[in-house]
């Protein structure tokens, strides 16, 4: 898998060079270590903010808020899907 220039930018703005260079120098079974302990880190810390309470009440506070928005865009864009369906059908361009 290839990167892109743009995605190796990116990276490398958060890893910085010495990382990169770090990396580039491991073999391939510790590459694929460095991948799982990476895996095993972002789990940790999604499961660790799952638990925060705080974030629970905000999280269900940001869901009740933003639900009348989800049901006018849900209504809209099935509005919009069926003019531009209705529109082919009449052989509108």
């Amino acid at each position: 898998m290839a990167l892109s220039d743009k995605k190796l930018d990116k990276i490398e703005k958060a890893l910085g060079k010495e990382t990169m260079a770090d990396l580039e120098s491991l073999s391939e079974e510790l590459l694929k270590d460095h991948t799982v302990v990476a895996e095993f880190s972002i789990k940790n810390a999604i499961a660790e903010l799952e638990a925060n309470l705080k974030y629970q009440e905000l999280k269900e506070s940001l869901k009740a808020l933003s639900a009348g928005l989800r049901e006018v865009k849900k209504r809209q864009n099935s509005i919009i899907q069926y003019c531009l369906s209705l529109l082919e059908d009449k052989g509108a361009k």
